[in-house]
């Protein structure tokens, strides 16, 4: 039997017009009558000349393995440019965008949890919102790391702070839910069946982790009206981790919309019309109110109702291939000649579709893990690492947050990969395991560049997640345990 959580306590509610009686906890988001159904929307066709989703396996991996960089280009501008589309939905009076629309893990856990009850629910018909914002689950496993190798705390600092939701395409989210894959018990049984890899994913699935930056009044109040963000200029060759509060540039956002910034940084000078943008160059929305009471609730952010999120970065992946597609993008102020990790040639692939706001971001892709690419199983380390990180999300990772040093073999020499800016997506992910009953991981955790043999002995007692992190952070603790 699996605890039936508030959340999943609210949304039956919904559903059976229950009056519930009991007091919602700062965040159960669920019981705000402002709230309305959203139903989630498949991946639309954006009308790309080439671009197809999904793409057969073996045509992706044709493009991986002859290096054939402008066609995976094109194809990860084609899924963020789908993803930016207008869903037809509004929420808050705002448009939904499609990814927006999409389920979070408190969605599926909360149907999973009431499949348990024997009561299921249709999400499409329950009053929601866009999703709780919280602490990205790989920042808790960078803290939960360096205090477990150095001892101390990672500060947090309340401005610039980081909060996003991952979430899963219709398809993906369905598939969780039909499997039971967020139960504890459903993953220790397969466990105990000898399995060493949950079912694979559909080839239609998609996951995000969208992140943003929380503008609030108080924060406006002490710049003039003006919100100061840290914008990415590239990787320095430090050795240790270069967080957002170490970047030499700022940008100025403008809430009126009468900034003039076109590719301006300030990096000391102060605020100028060139170094200054409009909200509505970012991905935004508006904070309703049970989101902004349990921001200011669980972060100490002064964050209120009318407040605005900017999108500030998105990892995207799709499962088309086994070891899924990886694309990571981020808001640059001059998004036709970003740094690396991206690259002008990545801007010049967007298509003339991608417009708006979405065309103000820039992107990464890794496809594999370095060059050349390696099989599945029984490859080597020898090549050259595929740098793809988010400067958002993982540039601030020092040492300490890898349990094991990642070494590519380039030209006879080791390299060795052990902090943020020498990272790849999917050699990270790769890693997503559950250990039985044990819901921290005390087995294989996050690493930097290298290639990962999925049947080396780094799996051994533990069920592979098909490369999803989001599963392991977001487990149903089996009640029984309690």
């Amino acid at each position: 039997m699996k605890r039936l959580t508030l959340w999943s306590m609210l949304l039956l509610c919904a559903l059976s017009s229950i009056h519930c009686s009991k007091k919602a906890e700062p965040g159960a988001i669920a019981t705000d009558v402002s709230l309305v159904p959203i139903k989630p929307v498949p991946l639309p066709d954006p009308g790309i000349p080439n671009f197809h989703f999904p793409e057969p396996e073996a045509t992706i991996d044709q493009w991986i393995n002859s290096n054939d960089m402008p066609k995976e280009y094109l194809h990860s501008w084609g899924i963020w440019t789908a993803l930016n589309a207008n869903s037809g939905q509004k929420y808050n009076g705002e448009d939904l965008r499609v990814f927006e629309t999409w389920l979070t893990p408190d969605d599926m856990a909360a149907a999973i949890n009431a499949k348990q009850q024997k009561a299921p629910i249709a999400l499409e018909a329950v009053p929601r919102n866009r999703g709780t914002l919280k602490d990205p689950n790989q920042s808790l496993h960078a803290r939960h790391m360096h205090k477990l190798k150095l001892g101390q705390e990672i500060p947090q600092p309340v401005q610039n702070r980081i909060l996003g939701f991952v979430k899963y395409d219709p398809t993906a989210a369905q598939f969780t839910i039909d499997n039971t894959l967020l139960d504890s018990t459903t993953l220790q049984s397969m466990i105990n069946a000898g399995k060493t890899d949950i079912p694979d994913f559909p080839n239609t699935a998609i996951t995000t982790k969208p992140v943003f930056n929380i503008i609030t009044k108080s924060t406006l109040d002490s710049n003039g009206g003006y919100y100061k963000l840290p914008v990415w200029s590239g990787p320095n060759d430090t050795s240790i981790g270069y967080p957002s509060s170490a970047w030499p540039g700022s940008v100025w956002v403008d809430p009126k919309n009468q900034g003039q910034g076109h590719g301006g940084v300030d990096t000391g000078q102060g605020r100028s019309p060139q170094n200054t943008y409009n909200l509505d160059e970012f991905v935004h929305f508006k904070l309703d109110k049970k989101s902004a009471s349990y921001i200011k609730a669980s972060y100490g952010i002064d964050a209120n109702e009318g407040d605005y999120a900017i999108l500030v970065a998105m990892h995207v992946t799709s499962r088309e291939i086994k070891r899924w597609t990886w694309q990571t993008f981020w808001w640059a102020p001059n998004a036709d000649a970003p740094p690396a990790p991206s690259s002008k040639a990545i801007a010049d692939a967007r298509p003339s579709q991608l417009t708006g706001a979405p065309r103000h971001y820039a992107m990464a892709v890794a496809y594999t893990f370095i060059d050349p690419n390696q099989p599945y199983t029984n490859g080597n380390n020898i090549g050259t690492s595929i740098y793809t990180f988010n400067p958002y999300l993982e540039a601030g990772f020092d040492t300490s947050v890898f349990y094991e040093k990642a070494i590519v073999m380039t030209k006879g020499k080791p390299i060795v990969n052990d902090v943020g800016v020498h990272t790849n997506c999917m050699s990270c992910h790769a890693l997503a395991n559950f250990n039985p009953g044990n819901l921290v991981p005390t087995g294989p955790g996050y690493m930097a560049d290298t290639y990962i043999d999925m049947d080396g002995k780094r799996f051994k007692g533990v069920l592979k997640l098909d490369f999803l992190w989001s599963i392991q952070g977001n487990i149903i603790e089996d009640s029984t345990k309690k």
